[in-house]
């Protein structure tokens, strides 16, 4: 059923707008995709770089602990359900799906262990389109 959602992402993606240079923040890519099996129409964007950071807990051997704080740019993929409505691990799978779909390029090893953010009707995962990514930097 994965291939088939697939190839009905990749047969119904179609070019909306997206400037081929984008500044750090704006839309590089941006795609409209359907899924008949899911009854799904939903907006894909992707920016280049979109800021992103964390912290990592370090314990030292006496049991001390520090902190370290990292940011950085990260490409990410969002997503706007448009029609229709999902969720849960269907709308994990659905993202990853229309990613491939609109940038055949990103590397589905990270794709594939990326977490997904779910926020309502918006999805969103960190992942590079290589092919955009090209014509950006």
């Amino acid at each position: 059923m994965a291939m088939r959602g697939l190839a009905a992402l990749m047969a119904m993606a179609m070019v909306v707008a997206g400037p081929a240079v984008a500044e750090p923040g704006e839309v590089a890519l941006e795609r409209t995709v359907s899924d008949a099996d899911r009854g799904l129409r939903a907006i894909i964007r992707y920016r280049p770089e979109v800021m992103t950071g964390g912290r990592e807990e370090i314990e030292a051997e006496d049991g001390s602990v520090a902190y370290l704080y990292w940011d950085g740019l990260m490409g990410q993929f969002s997503a706007e359900i448009i029609e229709g409505q999902i969720a849960g691990g269907d709308a994990e799978a659905f993202l990853r799906e229309a990613v491939i779909a609109v940038c055949p390029s990103v590397e589905q090893s990270v794709l594939a262990t990326a977490p997904v953010q779910v926020d309502g009707r918006f999805l969103r995962i960190f992942a590079q389109c290589l092919d955009v990514d090209a014509d950006y930097h």
